[in-house]
């Protein structure tokens, strides 16, 4: 699909250090990250024209359904969920689109129990469901969650999940307790300040409605699929148009390069110096919630009593100084 990376080669090879292995080879994928897109977007005084972001999220919504819908060689439904959709997964080509990348922690349905092995959900707090912080069963609807608060986070400049350090459980306290309602009227009001959109018009109540279904608490008040997510977008003509949105990505991305080769021509590192929205407490990486003496099963983790959690942060997102956090019991 042409809004997923590519796997080129998947082979078995023999080294003296490592011994025998398998390395997977993925396409090369020029362009930008979506994490420094929405960094650049939420510190300009001109963010970029709303036909950006509906892209954006047109071609998620169409790389999820057809990973959603991925049939093995019996025909059967794979059932593969990403469960770590985030901006630092996504990348804005040269040309403009949108690739979901890092398919490293999804798992199809016939693997996916309750929890990744050893008893741990893994994935990042920012950008998970509910149901995946809980550690329970996963479907494609946790993945348009995430892509919900990405939509969100580009849409208002700020994170879904507002990480403001005063709460002793954050960042995963936080993440469970945050509902729409309390972010609905942010929206609002960043659509009128960042576009120019009234909330009382038919386009914006369709583009709230939307976003609102995608962060629903319960999976089931969601869009089913990826392809409802497409439709509704394309309903929304006004708003919505996608020659114009690519153009709009590919002009920032070219924009991009050209100054990071700027940079590199003086020696310098890439302009990368907009303020992490992580901040505070990095919480936009990768945590590894373990339950330390809880074997795997299928029951909800509400209904595991294992003595306190430990959370460790991984450093697949490329932060330094990764702190380590250390909760008392959350459920």
């Amino acid at each position: 699909h042409p809004n997923i990376v590519q796997a080129r080669h998947f082979k078995r090879v023999s080294d003296e250090a490592i011994g025998d292995s398998w390395i997977l080879v993925l396409e090369l994928v020029r362009g930008q990250s979506l994490r420094r897109l929405l960094r650049w977007d939420r510190a300009a005084a001109q963010p970029l024209p709303i036909r950006a972001p509906l892209q954006l999220m047109s071609e998620l919504a169409d790389g999820l359904h057809f990973a959603h819908k991925l049939l093995g060689d019996d025909g059967q439904p794979q059932g593969l969920v990403h469960r770590d959709l985030k901006p630092a997964n996504i990348h804005i080509t040269n040309e403009g689109r949108v690739k979901i990348l890092d398919f490293g922690i999804a798992w199809a349905k016939h693997r996916l129990g309750s929890a990744t092995d050893g008893g741990m959900t893994k994935g990042t707090p920012l950008y998970m469901s509910p149901e995946q912080l809980r550690g329970e069963r996963l479907d494609g609807r946790s993945d348009l969650y995430a892509m919900g608060a990405i939509a969100f986070e580009f849409l208002t400049g700020q994170p879904y999940v507002r990480m403001d350090g005063s709460h002793r459980l954050a960042p995963l306290a936080q993440a469970l307790s945050v509902t729409f309602e309390q972010r609905e009227a942010d929206l609002r009001r960043a659509l009128k300040r960042r576009y120019d959109l009234d909330s009382d018009t038919p386009t914006t109540e369709r583009l709230v409605a939307l976003i609102a279904d995608l962060l629903a608490k319960n999976p089931d008040d969601r869009p089913s699929q990826g392809g409802v997510v497409f439709d509704r977008l394309e309903g929304m003509p006004e708003l919505h148009r996608p020659s114009q949105g690519r153009g709009e990505l590919r002009r920032w991305v070219e924009r991009r390069n050209e100054l990071d080769a700027e940079a590199a021509a003086m020696g310098m590192p890439p302009d990368d110096h907009e303020a992490d929205l992580a901040q505070p407490g990095k919480a936009s990486q990768t945590i590894l919630l373990q339950r330390p003496g809880r074997e795997e099963s299928n029951d909800s983790l509400s209904s595991v009593d294992t003595g306190p959690e430990r959370a460790v942060p991984s450093d697949d997102d490329g932060q330094e100084d990764a702190p380590r956090f250390r909760w008392p019991k959350l459920w």
